[in-house]
């Protein structure tokens, strides 16, 4: 089972790199206390940059996602990317919400370096994970949703077959494949666009793989992809 880019996907985001990493034998720290204290120190991080710069969509590494969301099709107004919403509550918040260990860790890898973080559920995919743009049939199942929806092609996703699990790119994510508490192998990924500095996406990989082995006992196996580099083995 792979997670491949079409690569078209490029000519929106061109210098992109993705942090991968697939994590096998998760399990529950019976300690939550350290991946808290991470949470919050992601957690002050992002409110001191959401004031920076007036607002968190001005802030240089959050604005890219607006211009180059606007060139795939889908304006910041209607689709604001996940790390701009998050900053967004870390602003106005002094306290950092909480779901549970496997996504307050990668909501802290993502508050931290200011990029977009998520991770999928490696054993409830079926066909594997694939970053493309979206096709006539394919359907997606909000997260506060019942039924499955049909998405018109052309939105770039995260696609498992023909089921958007993540809408947009970095907008919404779908019912399937999200991580549970039950959730044991799991594959993260963070987008760094090509206007962040070089070594942010070196960075964000050490902080997901040294994380996760260090607070869920896992074992992982970690890449950086890029319009040269565009497929990596999931399991």
């Amino acid at each position: 089972m792979d997670f491949s880019i079409e690569a078209g996907i490029f000519d929106y985001f061109p210098g992109m790199r993705l942090v991968v990493a697939a994590a096998e034998g998760m399990s529950v720290p019976t300690d939550s206390k350290p991946v808290a204290a991470f949470l919050r120190e992601g957690w002050r991080n992002a409110a001191a940059a959401s004031k920076a710069y007036g607002n968190p969509q001005s802030h240089p590494f959050i604005k890219p996602w607006g211009e180059r969301m606007k060139g795939a099709g889908a304006p910041r107004k209607d689709f604001p990317s996940s790390i701009e919403a998050l900053t967004r509550r870390a602003g106005k918040s002094e306290s950092p919400f909480s779901i549970h260990p496997f996504v307050d860790f990668y909501n802290a890898v993502s508050l931290s370096y200011l990029v977009p973080a998520g991770g999928f559920d490696i054993d409830a995919l079926r066909e594997g994970l694939a970053l493309r743009l979206s096709r006539q049939g394919d359907s997606f199942t909000a997260l506060d949703g019942e039924a499955g929806v049909d998405i018109p092609p052309g939105e770039v996703s995260y696609a498992d077959g023909g089921m958007i699990v993540t809408r947009h790119f970095v907008w919404k994510q779908s019912r399937h494949a999200i991580i549970t508490p039950e959730s044991r192998n799991i594959f993260f990924v963070s987008e760094i666009l090509g206007e962040l500095p070089q070594d942010t996406a070196q960075n964000v990989l050490d902080a997901l793989t040294e994380g996760l082995r260090r607070f869920f006992s896992a074992e992982v196996r970690g890449d950086i992809l890029d319009a040269g580099h565009r497929s990596m083995r999931i399991r």
